[in-house]
C-alpha cells in the first residue's frame, strides 16, 4: 500500500504546448476500445439464427436499452441516438470493469497457494503466513505468476476520462437541440425558463437572471454527471485495492468485491447511459 494514490504522469510537447497526462489511464482505454473492436468483430462474424453466448450478451443489451430508449425518446429519436446510447453503455461498462480480471486471478492464486500449503511440509500454516500468502506460493512456484500478475487501471476511476465522457453527452444534447429547435428556439428555452419573455421583452432576454441560472444548471449536469461515475468508481476501487492489500488477496469478502467489482460497475454504467438519454429528451 506504499504507492497508494500515487498517479504517474508524463509530459508531451505538441505544437509548442505542454500537455500532461497519464499514461496508464492513456493505455487503459485504449486496450478497452481494442477490446470491444475485437469482440465485435469477432461476434459479427459469428451471427448466427441461433445465438451463440457472445451475440446473446450483445442482443440482450441492445434490446434492454432499445427498449427504454425508444420508450423515453419516441420511436424516430430513439432509433436516431440508439448506437450512441449503446456504445457508450458498453465501453463505461467495460472500462468499470476491466479491473476485475487481476484480482480474480490474485484471489485464485491466494486459495491455490493455501490448498498447496496445507499439503506441503515446507511450511508451517500460522497467522502470519495466511495474511501474507507470499510465503506460501516460492517464486518458483507455478502459480506465483497468478499472485504478481499486474493490476488493471479502471479507466473510469479517473476523472478526465468521465469529465471527456460527460462533455461528449453535453456537446451531442446541445447539437441535437439546436438541430431539433432552431437556434433561437433553442436560446428560448434558457431564458423562457420558468417565466416566459415574450414579444419585444425577448430582446432583453440578457437580464433575465434565470437565463444564467439555466446556463450554469447545464454546466452542473456536466460536472455532476462526470463526478457522480468518478466518485463510486474510485472510492469502490480504493476499498478493494486497500482490503485486498491488506488481506494479501486472501479471505477477500466475496460480497464486497462483487459489489464494488461488479455490481456497482453495472449500476454506474446505467446510471451515466440513461442520465444522457434524460438530458437528450429535454431537447426535444
Amino acid at each position: 500500500m506504499e504507492g497508494l494514490g500515487q498517479v504517474t504522469l508524463k509530459t508531451l510537447n505538441l505544437f509548442g504546448l505542454e500537455i500532461t497526462y497519464n499514461p496508464v489511464t492513456f493505455a487503459m482505454t485504449f486496450f478497452v476500445m481494442g477490446l470491444i473492436l475485437i469482440a465485435g468483430y469477432v461476434v459479427r462474424g459469428q451471427l448466427k439464427q441461433i445465438p451463440g453466448f457472445g451475440q446473446s450478451v450483445f442482443e440482450m443489451i441492445y434490446d434492454f436499452l432499445s427498449e427504454i430508449t425508444l420508450g423515453t425518446l419516441g420511436e424516430k429519436d430513439g432509433k436516431r441516438h440508439l448506437p450512441f446510447i449503446v456504445t457508450l453503455f458498453i465501453f463505461i461498462l467495460t472500462a468499470n470493469w476491466i479491473g476485475i480480471i487481476p484480482n480474480l486471478f490474485k484471489i485464485v492464486g491466494s486459495f491455490l497457494g493455501v490448498i498447496a500449503a496445507v499439503f506441503s511440509s515446507a511450511i508451517n500454516i500460522d497467522f502470519k503466513s495466511i495474511l501474507d500468502i507470499s510465503l506460501m506460493v516460492p517464486n518458483s512456484s507455478s502459480i506465483s505468476w497468478l499472485l504478481t500478475m499486474p493490476g488493471f487501471e479502471e479507466p473510469t476511476r479517473s476523472v478526465n476520462t468521465d469529465l471527456a465522457l460527460a462533455l461528449l453527452v453535453f456537446f451531442i444534447v446541445q447539437a441535437y437541440g439546436i438541430k431539433n429547435k432552431g437556434f433561437f428556439g433553442y436560446l428560448k428555452s434558457y431564458y423562457n425558463d420558468p417565466f416566459p419573455m415574450k414579444g419585444w421583452r425577448a430582446l432583453f432576454f440578457f437580464v433575465n437572471p434565470f437565463f444564467y441560472l439555466n446556463l450554469i444548471g447545464a454546466v452542473a449536469n456536466v460536472v455532476s454527471h462526470s463526478f457522480r461515475l468518478f466518485g463510486n468508481m474510485f472510492g469502490g476501487g480504493m476499498i478493494i485495492v486497500i482490503v485486498s492489500s491488506l488481506l494479501k488477496f486472501f479471505l477477500v469478502p466475496v460480497g464486497l468485491f462483487a459489489f464494488f467489482g461488479i455490481f456497482a460497475g453495472l449500476v454506474q454504467a446505467f446510471v451515466f447511459t440513461m442520465l444522457a438519454v434524460t438530458y437528450i429528451q429535454q431537447q426535444q
